[in-house]
C-alpha cells in the first residue's frame, strides 16, 4: 500500500482522534510499556503525521506500529469511534513497501506460501489430530460431501497444546448427529496472519483455493473453532454458504436437545477472544453454553465483552515480540485470579495457548479450557 493509499483511506479516520486519551487504559500495549508511542491515539498521531509528510517511515514507526495486538480495545472506548486498527494495519502494508517490517515475518509467509499453513509442516498432517479421536467413525472425516465442513485452522491443527479442539468438537458434533466432515491436507491457512504482517494482497490464492474445495463438497455450512479463520471468512471470503463459529453452532446443539450435559459443580469466568467477541460480535453464544451446564457458575470479569482485555496472542506480537506477548498474558492472568473462578474458558486455540503458557512458565495453578473442552466433558 503506498501513501496515497493510506492518506485516501485513513486520512479521515485517524484525524477524529481527539487525543482524549480514554482508549489508554483499554490499551494493553500501552498497559505495559507506558510509551505514547505505542498508545492508540499516538499511532494515530503517527499516521496523521506521515500522512501530512511531517514525519517520515522509519525504524522507529515500524516497532510502534508492528507492537499493536489488532484487538480493537481502544475503538471499543472511543467517543468518535476511531478505528485505529484498521489505519495500524494500513500502516503496516505501508511499512512492508518501503522494507521495513520485522524480517521474522519473511518465514512465515515462506511458510503459508509454500507449505499452506503456519508451521511449516507437511500440509497432510493437518488431520493428525484424528489420533487422539476415539469414538468417531474412520470414515466421517474422510468424505468428499458433507453437510457441514469443520475448517480447523492452523493452530489447533499443528500445537500440541491445541489439538484437543478439534477432537473434541469433532466428539461432540458426531453425538449431536452432525452430517460433517473436514478438508484435511486441502484445508489452507485462512490467511489471516498475513493480514497481521502488513501483506494482505498474498491471500489470493489461499482464498481461492479454500472456497473451491468448499465448493467441491456441496456443503450448506462451515464451523470453525478458531475465531480468526471465523472472521476472515465472513468478511473476505464472502461465501455462498452460512458460517457458524463452534459456540453458535454449541448453543444450537444443546438449546435443540442434540446433546445433553450432566450436573459441574465448578465456578468459571469466560475470556472473550478478540476477533470473535469484540470484532465478530459474538458474545451471549458462549456464555449460554456455559450456563445450560447444571451446576455451573459463570463469574464475568470487569472488563468483559467490548471491554474484554487481550490475551496477549493477537496481530503476530507472539512471534514479533513474545516477551511483550507474555507481559499482557499476565495482565489477563492476573485479572482472571482475581474472579476466584475454578478455571478460565474460552473459545480460541490462540487465547488458550498464551494464557495457559504463560501460566505454565511462571508456575502459576491455572486451569485453562476451550469451550469445546468443557462441553466434551459435560456430555453424558
Amino acid at each position: 500500500m503506498n501513501i496515497v493509499k493510506l492518506r485516501k483511506l485513513s486520512y479521515d479516520e485517524v484525524a477524529k482522534c481527539n487525543r482524549c486519551g480514554f482508549c489508554l487504559p483499554n490499551c494493553p500495549i500501552y498497559s505495559v510499556q507506558k510509551v505514547e508511542s505505542s498508545s492508540p491515539r499516538g499511532r494515530n498521531a503517527i499516521t496523521r503525521a506521515v500522512i501530512e509528510g511531517r514525519l517520515p517511515w522509519s525504524e522507529e514507526i515500524e516497532k510502534s506500529i508492528f507492537t499493536c495486538l489488532g484487538c480493537g480495545a481502544c475503538t471499543a472506548a472511543c467517543f468518535p469511534s476511531v478505528k485505529t486498527k484498521e489505519a495500524v494495519f494500513m500502516d503496516r502494508e505501508c511499512l512492508v513497501s518501503e522494507g521495513l517490517y520485522p524480517k521474522i515475518t519473511d518465514r512465515l509467509v515462506k511458510s503459508i506460501e509454500e507449505s499452506h499453513n503456519i508451521s511449516d509442516e507437511d500440509n497432510e498432517e493437518r488431520s493428525d489430530w484424528r489420533e487422539f479421536l476415539e469414538g468417531v467413525p474412520e470414515h466421517r472425516l474422510d468424505r468428499d460431501r458433507a453437510e457441514v465442513i469443520y475448517f480447523v485452522g492452523c493452530v489447533s491443527s499443528f500445537y500440541p497444546m491445541a489439538q484437543g479442539i478439534p477432537v473434541n468438537m469433532a466428539r461432540i458434533m458426531e453425538r449431536g448427529g452432525v452430517d460433517f466432515t473436514i478438508l484435511g491436507g486441502e484445508e489452507w491457512c485462512c490467511g489471516y496472519p498475513l493480514i497481521g504482517a502488513g501483506m494482505p494482497e498474498k491471500m489470493e490464492s489461499l482464498i481461492a483455493h479454500n472456497l473451491e474445495k468448499i465448493k467441491q463438497t456441496g456443503a450448506k455450512k462451515i464451523v470453525f473453532t478458531c475465531p480468526s479463520c471465523y472472521h476472515v471468512w465472513k468478511t473476505l471470503y464472502e461465501p455462498e454458504v452460512e458460517t457458524l463459529s463452534s459456540s453458535e453452532m454449541l448453543e444450537t446443539l444443546i438449546t435443540e436437545g442434540h446433546i445433553k450435559l450432566k450436573e459441574m459443580d465448578v465456578a468459571v469466568t469466560y475470556h472473550d477472544p478478540c476477533d470473535l467477541g469484540r470484532v465478530s460480535e459474538v458474545f451471549e453464544p458462549p456464555r449460554n453454553v456455559l450456563k445450560a451446564i447444571p451446576g455451573l457458575r459463570l463469574i464475568e470479569m470487569p472488563n468483559n465483552r467490548q471491554l474484554a482485555n487481550c490475551c496477549g496472542g493477537g496481530g503476530n506480537l507472539e512471534m514479533v515480540d513474545p516477551e511483550l506477548s507474555g507481559k499482557v498474558a499476565q495482565m489477563k492472568i492476573d485479572e482472571i485470579q482475581k474472579t476466584g473462578a475454578d478455571m478460565v474458558v474460552s473459545s480460541c486455540q490462540q487465547c488458550l495457548r498464551t494464557i495457559a503458557s504463560r501460566a505454565r512458565r511462571q508456575k502459576i495453578p491455572l486451569t485453562v479450557k476451550d469451550l469445546t473442552d468443557l462441553v466434551a466433558e459435560a456430555m453424558i
